[in-house]
Order: C-alpha cells, then structure tokens, then sequence
C-alpha cells in the first residue's frame, strides 16, 4: 500500500484500539482497571446534603452535616457567578461534549515544549471527580498498582463518566450540579454555604468581585483562601476578572450582557479591597443544642434507613423557638448566680478535694490524673522516663471551650 494509506491505517487503528481501550476501562475488564459507577449511579446521583431542623414556629434552629451543603437551583445564583466560572475555568464549556480536546491538545504541549504543566479539565470533568471521587472511591484494579498508570486510568474514567453526564444533562443542569457539590474551602460545599461562608450573602446577591473570589478558590482552596492568604486571594480574583474582561464577547453571546465591558470597570473591581465577612459555619450554631442532640437519637432510632448528616433532610420540630430562647436565657442568667455562690463557697472552704473532717485529700489531684487516658499514653510512651510525662502532661496546648457569651472560645491550658 501506498505510504498515505498506510498512515491513514494507523490513524484510524489508533482511534478503534482508544475507544476499545474506554470500553474495556468502562467494564473493569478481567479485573485490571477497578470498578466504575454504573449506569444508574450516574444517572441518578447523589451528594451529601446537610439535613435542617426546623422549629414549631417556622425558623431554622441547627443542622446536621458531614459536608455542609444545601443546594441550589440554577436561577438563584447571580449570573455573574457562571461568567466568572466559565471564562475561568472552561472557556469552552457550551462548545465541547465533556472533553476539550483542543485545550487537551495544548497543556500537552506546554507540558512538553515549555515544562509548564497546567490542567486541561473542563467544567464537566471536575463535576465528575467532586460527585464521584473516582480518584479515592473506586479503585483502579490490577493495572492501578503499576506506577504511572494509576493516574492515566483515572483520567480515563473521567472522560467516559463526564461523556455519559453530558448525554444526559443539559448545560445548565451539569453548571448547577457543579455549583453545588464543589468545595470552596473552610467547610463550605456548594456556593450557597460559600456565599454565606466568605461574605454573608447569597448566591442571588453575589457582587462580580466576590463571586470572582470564590471562583479563584476553586484552583486551590488554601493557596488563594481570603481568610488566611488575603494577598493571593486579591490576585488571584483579579485574573479572574480579567479573564472574565478577555472573554466579554463569547459571555455576551451566551448570556446576553457582561459585567465588565471596558477596561474603567475592570481597574474599578480590580482596585476594590475584598470585603470579607467570614464565618464558618459548624454544629455548634443555632439553638437548643442538648434538644438537637436527643432529636438525633430519636431519628437514628426510629428512621434506621435514613441518615441525618448526608440525606438533606428537613426536620419539624414541635419545639418553640421563641420560648426556647426564654429558657436558655434563664438558664444562662442562673448559672452567674450557680458560679457566683460556687466560687465564695470554696473561696473560704480552701481547695474542695477533702475528706469528711475538712483535711486536704494528699495526692488527690495526681491520682486522678493517673487514671486519664493521657497519661496512660504518656505513661506507655516513655516506659522509664518519668520526667517526660510531666514535661508533656504540664505542656500547654489548644483546647475549646463553649461559653454562652463567646460561643466557641479557644485558648491553651496544661493537661
């Protein structure tokens, strides 16, 4: 045969031997790849949602959450917030099928002309690693344990999971699930929690420069955290903005209007300082805490199947939140009185471990504290070195107090 047919052979042979290679990844053949999510798993997917308790009288008392999400739908987020994302991270998004081969094609060639390796995931691909961890949850197979191959089989599983997503979901659809199962950082997962999280607002109200923060948080949640690294926070949402300013024409294309069509509003949001309001949420916030606590061993016990911290539950209560924050506020203003007599009792009692004739129990104190956990630890790490158990049971480290006036406080205190 003739030179270009031959080249034209190979080609094509290259072509079948991939796509039998993704079939053979697609049904673990022989064992040598790990398992995939199925059909139905991909189809009908499920994230971890936080579950809301609710009181008698309608307000939102506390949550249960592994994750702290609660999601959203597509119009309740600020339009500004898809442009950033998508002029950020895959400018391509409406015009690829889950993979960018062009955008595939140059981070290969930077990695090799220029040393410069960058990602080439689009927004679908990412989706498929938050909702399905196929990087942790599915193993890799036979195959997996010989070095180098574990990450081309990933890869693989990548693209054959976000083909079959795109199949099935709309763009709009797959940018919602994908707004609502990323993680932003800090305990916040999905940019309802990350709006509230970064800026205490929600995600309707999101400004073009904070939702260009939280966009930046995407590449690296501690690299570019606001709350801990401000300075690289500020640039990095700044290359956000401009990317979203470079991009203006295929953003008005697809949605109609841009936020920053000339380079005066650009240097405006550039110049902005990032107005943090930062508050993580955790389960400690809200009310009746010891109510919560015995509402979710009443729900383990009689709602076996379902799982308060991941199945996004929303729980009545006949609890009265009015009448709850009465009754905490009573307690809190009896136990000053409580503390109060407490301390002039023992102010002139002298120390309280004493017997019955009003002697100062010896060694009380250093008995107790050889029967706690940490000096049984401390005790068998350092067998024949007393010195060292006390050097480490006197040594002062972090521990968190709950206050009714400071809510969670944390300060550092020998063992």
């Amino acid at each position: 045969r003739k030179w270009y047919a031959k080249t034209l052979i190979g080609i094509a042979s290259c072509i079948v031997a991939f796509f039998l290679y993704l079939g053979a990844v697609d049904i673990n053949l022989l064992w040598l790849f790990g398992k995939s999510p199925g059909f139905i798993a991909i189809k009908d997917a499920v994230t971890s949602e936080a579950s809301e308790i609710y009181s008698d009288d309608g307000v939102l008392i506390g949550k249960y959450f592994n994750e702290n999400r609660t999601p959203v739908k597509f119009e309740d987020v600020n339009p500004v917030f898809w442009k950033a994302l998508i002029a950020t991270e895959d400018e391509r998004f409406y015009s690829h099928h889950g993979i960018d081969y062009r955008g595939l094609v140059s981070a290969v060639k930077d990695a090799v002309v220029h040393h410069d390796a960058r990602g080439a995931s689009t927004i679908t691909q990412q989706l498929v690693k938050n909702m399905f961890r196929v990087r942790t949850q599915y193993s890799t197979g036979l195959l997996g344990k010989v070095p180098g191959l574990r990450i081309v089989i990933m890869k693989s599983k990548e693209i054959i999971i976000a083909r079959l997503i795109e199949l099935f979901c709309d763009k709009k659809q797959i940018l919602e699930m994908y707004a609502n199962t990323v993680d932003f950082g800090s305990n916040a997962f999905g940019i309802k929690t990350a709006a509230k999280t970064y800026f205490s607002t929600t995600p309707l109200d999101l400004k073009p420069e904070e939702a260009a923060v939280l966009v930046g948080l995407l590449k690296a949640t501690s690299a570019y955290n606001p709350k801990i690294n401000p300075e690289n926070s500020k640039k990095r949402r700044n290359t956000v903005l401009s990317n979203m300013y470079s991009h203006r024409a295929m953003l008005s294309e697809r949605f109609g209007d841009v936020y920053i069509a000339d380079k005066q509003t650009l240097e405006r949001l550039q110049n902005k300082p990032i107005d943090l309001k930062f508050s993580v949420e955790n389960a400690y916030d809200g009310q009746a805490l010891y109510f919560r606590e015995a509402l979710k061993d009443y729900m383990e016990k009689n709602f076996p199947d379902l799982d308060v911290y991941s199945d996004g539950l929303k729980i009545y209560t006949t609890l009265d939140s009015r009448m709850q924050q009465y009754a905490e506020k009573a307690v809190h203003d009896q136990m000053k009185v409580v503390q109060r007599n407490f301390d002039a009792h023992w102010r002139g009692v002298g120390d309280p471990w004493c017997d019955e004739k009003g002697q100062v129990i010896p060694g009380f104190i250093e008995d107790k504290v050889r029967k706690t956990d940490t000096y049984k630890m401390l005790q068998a790490r350092f067998p024949n070195n007393p010195d060292s158990v006390d050097y480490y049971l006197n040594k002062p480290h972090d521990v968190t107090l709950y206050s009714y006036d400071l809510s969670l406080i944390h300060i550092s205190e020998p063992t």
